[in-house]
């Protein structure tokens, strides 16, 4: 049995689909499937360690040339000039980052469907990936992708920004869309890593995984507050600024994790451009981040309170709302990130025995669902 895994590209920081591609890889290694990967060199990736990978392009912001987004686009990021507009669906996502851009599906198609012939997968596995989509069907390859509720067509869309898929798929034969979001329907099977409450999804060929991956937790002492902000609207240098602010000589020792900071330790402010999670999260009284499926869910797997900071992208507002309509955390508007309420609001979620409680309820839910597990048993069974 071999799988072939596909993560969405980006040249922005996005952390969610490479950090479950690695995780299932490695699942599906340990399992006995013959695994091998198709991911972008961009900003978020690195190596897996015995996992074959094959070249997969980088796409462009707006499909803009890589030479001149490869230098501006950081900068852009670090002081927020990108994160002004409002993102209202999955499919601007797609075309801001420029994987729905027609240049970039010609060679990126190309490039999976140069993977698939060379290594032959009997699955393509699609974490939010349209080449990977369109590249088995073309290759005639059964299709998993992952899945979530504020990315189905039937929340939010917006079709005018489907020619430049459209247009390819005339080109090859296939049908059109009226949203590029319905290509995820043309999967055999979707996994949502999440879990009914959260994200109430009804479609017989999607399956809830809980969080994909397993956490040990332990009690511990309690004196750290996690900021992980990732590519939102409220910039890098504004996070550091507003939260050192914030918390700067308090009881708490604060660790924020950013590609866009510099490395630094500055009395208990620690900023880093990653940090051990699983670690910090088991330790910590607070969570302070943008809403990413990711982020809300690693929250809850360690029990952990949340402030939530979505700003305009609609799929972080999906999340923060869910979360605080289940009452493991709280929400505030990036117009309210400033010290003085950051710090107030935070005071008063850590004191907040009933959020620590649905919190942690809520993640031993997530963590009895299967997980990666569920997602190999599906694959196995198509083992011939």
């Amino acid at each position: 049995m071999r799988l072939l895994i596909v993560p969405m590209a980006a040249m922005a920081e996005t952390s969610g689909p490479f950090s479950r591609c690695r995780l299932l890889a490695e699942s599906a290694a340990a399992a006995g499937i013959d695994a091998a990967t198709c991911i972008a060199k961009d900003v978020n990736y690195s190596e897996i360690n015995g996992i074959k990978n094959y070249f997969l392009d980088v796409p462009s912001p707006f499909g803009m040339p890589e030479i001149i987004a490869s230098k501006v686009f950081p900068v852009a990021q670090k002081f927020g000039i990108t994160s002004r507009k409002t993102v209202k669906s999955f499919d601007e996502v797609l075309w801001f980052t420029g994987n729905s851009v027609y240049s970039y599906l010609v060679k990126s198609i190309a490039s999976v469907r140069g993977a698939i012939r060379n290594f032959k997968p009997d699955i393509v596995y699609s974490e939010f990936s349209i080449p990977a989509i369109i590249a088995a069907k073309l290759e005639k390859k059964k299709l998993f992708t992952t899945v979530s509720y504020p990315t189905q067509p039937e929340y939010a869309n917006a079709p005018k920004l489907a020619r430049g898929v459209n247009r390819y798929l005339q080109e090859k034969g296939l049908p059109q869309v009226n949203s590029v979001l319905e290509l995820f329907d043309w999967a055999d099977e979707g996994f949502c890593p999440s879990i009914h409450e959260l994200e109430p999804i009804k479609k017989e060929n999607v399956a809830f995984c809980g969080a994909l991956k397993k956490v040990s937790t332990s009690e511990h002492l309690r004196n750290k507050i996690v900021v992980y902000m990732g590519n939102g609207t409220v910039s890098a240098s504004m996070t550091e600024k507003e939260i050192s602010k914030a918390f700067i000589d308090s009881e708490y020792e604060v660790y924020i994790a950013s590609k866009y900071l510099k490395a630094k330790n500055k009395g208990n402010i620690h900023i880093a451009p990653r940090w051990d999670f699983n670690e910090l999260l088991d330790e910590a009284v607070l969570y302070i981040n943008h809403g990413g499926q990711n982020s809300v869910v690693d929250g809850m797997l360690h029990g952990v309170s949340q402030m939530i900071v979505p700003g305009k992208v609609f799929e972080r507002r999906y999340n923060a709302v869910s979360i605080a309509k289940n009452k493991a955390g709280i929400i505030i508007s990036h117009r309210q990130f400033k010290a003085d309420i950051i710090r107030s609001k935070a005071d008063k979620v850590i004191a907040s025995e009933m959020l620590r409680r649905k919190a942690t309820e809520l993640g031993k839910k997530l963590s009895s669902q299967g997980g990666v597990d569920i997602i190999i048993k599906h694959i196995i069974k198509y083992d011939r």
